[in-house]
């Protein structure tokens, strides 16, 4: 098979895969079903993570050897922009990149993997910590003897979940542990977001956990999983920006002043096409990025090109979404138009793990890092 047979083949898998994401995601529902589970409270589907498992889509990362398909995260960015069209709240960025990124890097061999893939089970990743001023701080959750101490932050999916992955601070280095929900000393406080998700926060107080690894190899293996989560966090910001395009020339169409639709008056469609190109270059950026970390090792190259995908997808997101609401008038803001769901989920998106500026700044740091050492 020759080199342009193969690039076809995996493209024919690429465009097999997002179809079926697509189909599934549509028949449970779409972006009512969204709506739906936010006004019931938040939280997800615990039978929609079980179907997604079923189509494969928590294993597209992981090696054929640990039970997964071993697509990489070009096939992972093709599941991340399906569940940003549909605004899912189901942890399925968190799952793939973070937790099933830890445990694949740290211990494949763990029974928790297979529970991860066929959906049995969900374990978000508590890694972050509040400091006074209410950002970031130096990790000081500790573990010792087996039990934690300490606190954690922003955690995305802990409603439902069955346990956690905490990355906490040990005698000899960072350790990865797993507490399950439940366990003695353990409290978790919602804190909901604009777009009714919660990012909790976790309490441990003489919590038994299980020591999973340890040392440098943890913190290595985070700051990777980061940098996956990242950059398929952009890929989900940019299945919601081509979501919010296409509801927004279906509104200009169909919607009429001065007895014809406002898509026919220039300013509109001079603003339509300007999206549609931002658009496109994101799209085309963030694809470009996930199939080149699937062939770096470097991991501050890998670092550079997940800031370079998020900064993109944030900026067009946030032009996107703006813009629509223009377009839609005063009504984009009411709840009963779908765009404010797409326009708080799309603030969300964009302040986790960094937003535009932030990645900008990264970004630029590399490179000039990069040009000193030459």
């Amino acid at each position: 098979m020759t080199q342009t047979d193969m690039l076809s083949s995996d493209q024919e898998d690429l465009r097999l895969l997002r179809e079926s994401a697509r189909t599934l995601f549509e028949r449970a529902g779409g972006s009512a079903r969204a709506r739906k589970l936010r006004d019931a409270g938040g939280g997800w589907d615990a039978d929609m993570v079980r179907e997604l498992a079923e189509a494969g889509v928590f294993g597209v990362t992981v090696p054929e050897d640990n039970g997964g398909l071993g697509m990489g995260l070009a096939a992972g960015g093709v599941i991340a922009e399906e569940v940003g069209r549909v605004i899912a709240p189901e942890p399925v960025v968190v799952t793939v990149a973070l937790s099933l990124g830890l445990l694949r890097r740290l211990c494949p061999e763990h029974a928790r993997m297979e529970q991860l893939v066929s959906g049995e089970t969900v374990l978000p990743v508590a890694w972050q910590e509040r400091g006074p001023n209410g950002g970031p701080a130096e990790a000081s959750c500790r573990y010792a003897d087996g039990k934690l101490n300490g606190s954690k932050a922003w955690v995305v999916g802990a409603s439902g979940a069955q346990g956690f992955l905490v990355v906490a601070e040990g005698d000899a280095g960072p350790v990865l542990v797993l507490t399950e929900v439940g366990a003695d000393g353990l409290s978790v406080e919602g804190r909901r977001q604009a777009d009714g998700s919660a990012m909790d926060e976790l309490s441990f107080s003489g919590t038994p956990a299980e020591e999973l690894a340890s040392g440098d190899a943890v913190r290595n293996a985070l700051a990777e999983a980061i940098n996956d989560a990242t950059a398929l966090t952009a890929a989900e910001l940019v299945g919601l920006s081509a979501r919010v395009f296409e509801i927004s020339l279906e509104y200009i169409k169909a919607r009429e002043q001065f007895d014809k639709p406002i898509g026919s008056f220039q300013v509109i469609q001079h603003r339509a096409v300007d999206l549609n190109v931002m658009l496109e270059i994101a799209q085309s950026g963030v694809r470009e990025v996930l199939g080149l970390m699937d062939d770096e090792t470097d991991p501050k190259a890998r670092a550079r090109l997940a800031s370079r995908a998020k900064a993109r997808a944030v900026t067009t997101a946030k032009k996107i979404t703006r813009d629509a609401i223009q377009m839609h008038g005063a009504v984009g803001y009411t709840d009963e138009f779908d765009i404010g769901l797409y326009l708080n989920r799309s603030l969300v998106l964009s302040a986790w793990l960094g937003d535009d500026a932030y990645h900008r700044r990264i970004w630029f740091e590399t490179r000039e890092e990069e040009g000193a050492a030459q």
